[in-house]
């Protein structure tokens, strides 16, 4: 039974609906990219696909608007999966469950994926609509947006055609995206040996979740629990306080997500076993009371559990923890002009403990190229002191300002017309495909635009219903003001 049915416009909300149906995870958007080709043949409207999976269709001017320049609406097909701690949901088989909360869309115990459905569901809503005025479209879909941008990234530039792109990935109303940070990916490992147990010992599974984490570019200067932060800090103070030994230590599961859960089974010697556990309960109490503003429902829980095999060496462990609570985390610098826009930041987003080695993933972000490097070199050379390795990849450019577009003009004169009152100007510390698409299409100009989306990335995700209608009208009003060629 179809839940959204009655929102308006109903033909975004039924092509929402429709991709909620279908899994779409990053990397897996073969079935949801199938169904985008089957609607453009439905409607007889040319599209081609490329090697990566990227679509674009394209949909011919309508009467009198023939000589205006092509307008590129884009959006891309994947979505973060995160979960609640307990839900039972396979993000490769299930489909997201959408709800009706108040004046709100969400789904039930997992992101939403609004982020970027909603682009997606207005795009096909235009492309299907038989009484917009428009020049040439071309609905330009792409793949892996969300870990690793490589739909954008392997766009070859005889794929598009258009001057103008609109890309649909923002998530505030009436605010026009003019640029956006750059990024890349650290990827850290810690090789290790093992060593056996003494019996006289007592095992602990320690827990915590429920953060409210969030998206690691527009949430990172919010100063949220950070559950890999605080489990790496927890189990060194173990070690320091109780001799702990460390069997395994994990957290997070998205590269851009700030990490809402992590999980480390530590070995406390017999004569520490009272003190460790009122250390516990202590910091329990301490780091509710310190994130009961942004995380309100934080859990630290432990139980004991069987004695594992083996633990990692001590000394080594020792190491490998003071290089994970000194790498550099969060909010790194920010922007001269105002304190409150990010320049530099850095995710320490997902912690894995193999055989032999322990695995850490990174995403840093930056306006500025020449910090951004200089910070990856900062922390590679951090890694290496304590006797790992660094590798980076996947570095995308920031997206700089034009401030002369033409393309602006029309989208804030349009959104003034839609929302009454003039658009708010801004550049996000996200990493949005415009950056890369830029330096393919060095001619093409861009925005960004949006509904009101909150909490992407996360469980709590919801995008505002009225907002939706709004988005929708705006695109509408850029369309039908395409410029001459």
């Amino acid at each position: 039974m179809r839940k959204l049915e009655n929102l308006n416009p109903q033909s975004v909300w039924k092509h929402f609906e429709d991709i909620c149906c279908i899994p779409h995870p990053s990397k897996h958007e073969t079935a949801l990219c199938q169904h985008i080709m089957r609607f453009a043949q439905a409607l007889n409207l040319p599209y081609r696909t490329d090697a990566v999976g990227n679509i674009v269709i394209t949909k011919a001017a309508t009467a009198g608007m023939e000589d205006c320049k092509t307008i590129i609406l884009q959006a891309h097909l994947d979505m973060v999966p995160q979960k609640n701690t307990g839900t039972d949901h396979d993000f490769l088989r299930d489909a997201i469950q959408p709800r009706i909360v108040e004046q709100c869309v969400k789904a039930t115990h997992t992101t939403l994926g609004a982020d970027n459905g909603i682009g997606v569901a207005v795009i096909l809503a235009i492309l299907e609509a038989s009484n917009i005025v428009h020049g040439h479209i071309e609905a330009f879909f792409t793949v892996d947006e969300e870990t690793g941008m490589t739909g954008a990234i392997n766009t070859t530039p005889d794929f598009l055609t258009g001057t103008y792109m609109i890309n649909t990935d923002s998530e505030t109303e009436n605010e026009i995206t003019l640029g956006c940070a750059g990024g890349v990916n650290a990827n850290f490992e810690f090789p290790y040996t093992t060593i056996s147990l003494r019996s006289d010992s007592q095992s602990y599974r320690i827990n915590i979740s429920k953060l409210s984490g969030g998206h690691s570019g527009f949430e990172i200067w919010e100063n949220r629990a950070h559950a890999n932060v605080l489990i790496a800090d927890l189990a060194l103070k173990a070690v320091q306080k109780f001799a702990a030994q460390v069997a395994h230590i994990s957290g997070g599961s998205m590269r851009n997500a700030i990490p809402r859960e992590a999980e480390l089974q530590v070995v406390i010697p017999a004569e520490y076993v009272a003190q460790f556990e009122l250390f516990l309960d202590e910091t329990a109490l301490l780091l509710k009371t310190l994130y009961a503003q942004t995380d309100p429902i934080f859990s630290l829980n432990f139980k004991h559990i069987e004695l594992p095999q083996a633990v990692i060496e001590p000394t080594r462990m020792l190491q490998i923890l003071q290089a994970l609570t000194q790498l550099p985390q969060g909010v790194v610098s920010v922007e001269q002009q105002t304190a409150a826009m990010v320049r530099t930041s850095t995710n320490l987003s997902i912690i894995t403990t193999e055989e032999g080695k322990l695995l850490v993933q990174c995403l840093l972000r930056s306006s500025n190229n020449a910090e951004k490097q200089q910070l990856a070199r900062c922390m590679q050379l951090l890694v290496e002191l304590y006797g790992g390795t660094a590798q980076f990849d996947t570095d995308y450019p920031a997206w700089q300002p034009r401030w002369d577009s033409q393309l602006l003009e029309i989208t804030k004169q349009s959104l003034q017309i839609i929302y009454g009152n003039l658009p708010h100007l801004c550049v996000v510390h996200a990493g949005l495909e415009c950056g890369i698409l830029s330096e393919i299409f060095p001619y093409m100009e861009f925005v960004s635009i949006g509904p009101a989306i909150r909490n992407p990335h996360s469980p709590e995700e919801e995008v505002e219903i009225d907002s939706v209608e709004r988005f929708f009208r705006a695109l509408c009003e850029i369309l039908k003001r395409a410029p001459k060629q």
